[in-house]
């Protein structure tokens, strides 16, 4: 199962959530840090205590051209380094820089999104991506069209919803329709889940609520014990929400769960 999570320019959080979710995930799983503006992930949660000569690059200078789909699937493991938290939990670090995603051409995108698919069918482990804000025409809109679901990060705001339509129009361009896309509302604000979903015509994934210390340390690297973090509101979240999509009998189909 290849899940993708992403938003519009208004930034809801899709970093943050996808780590509380890997790191509740029930199966092994894959996170690819796919942001072409520049990753966050390793940065944030994992500062200082992996080393970063593996991820996006050292994976697209290995698999060089020549190489089958499955030696390229089986080279993300190589270029992987282990979540020490989880360790059934893998992450490929992504850029430094948004000069660095521009290296990657349409070609080396569609490798990786067919890379992705192999390993997740190959070793039978879950892909997770964070793709990012979907604002251009360019960057992994490859591995959006491989995933099997994508999850449309917004805030319950007029700001937001609002940035969240563009990338929804631009989602139907890329993939033709929107079967595959749900909405995952992050945090408060003035309107329900389910009417930002029914606003963006998508059906609706889950909920996360808004936790400034679970994101501090998620997202910014923040000291903490790790009772601090599994009792934080964020992750009791992600943990039912994680627990649906990671559930192989809806691989199917789109989740539809609230959770929180």
């Amino acid at each position: 199962m290849l899940t993708v999570v992403a938003s519009g320019k208004a930034a809801p959080g899709v970093t943050t959530s996808v780590w509380a979710l890997a790191l509740c995930w029930p199966r092994p799983l894959l996170v690819a840090d796919c942001d072409p503006a520049g990753g966050d992930m390793a940065p944030g949660l994992l500062a200082g205590r992996v080393s970063l000569d593996r991820g996006l690059l050292s994976w697209s200078t290995a698999a060089r051209r020549g190489l089958t789909a499955t030696a390229t699937a089986t080279l993300l493991s190589e270029h992987a380094v282990q979540v020490p938290e989880r360790p059934q939990v893998s992450l490929i670090p992504g850029f430094a820089t948004a000069t660095q995603g521009t290296s990657f051409t349409p070609e080396t995108w569609e490798r990786l999104a067919v890379a992705l698919e192999q390993f997740a069918a190959a070793v039978g482990w879950d892909v997770l991506v964070d793709a990012g804000r979907l604002v251009t025409d360019r960057g992994c809109w490859p591995v959006l069209r491989a995933a099997d679901r994508v999850l449309l990060a917004v805030r319950p705001s007029v700001r937001s919803v609002h940035a969240a339509h563009d990338a929804v129009q631009r989602l139907r361009q890329e993939l033709g329709d929107l079967e595959k896309a749900a909405a995952l509302v992050v945090g408060d604000g003035p309107y329900a889940a389910g009417e930002v979903a029914r606003a963006l015509e998508l059906p609706l994934a889950g909920v996360l609520p808004y936790d400034r210390t679970a994101a501090e340390i998620l997202s910014d690297g923040a000291l903490a014990s790790p009772k601090t973090l599994r009792r934080a509101a964020l992750m009791r979240a992600a943990s039912s929400l994680a627990g649906k999509l990671g559930d192989s009998s809806g691989a199917s189909s789109v989740v539809e769960a609230v959770a929180g």
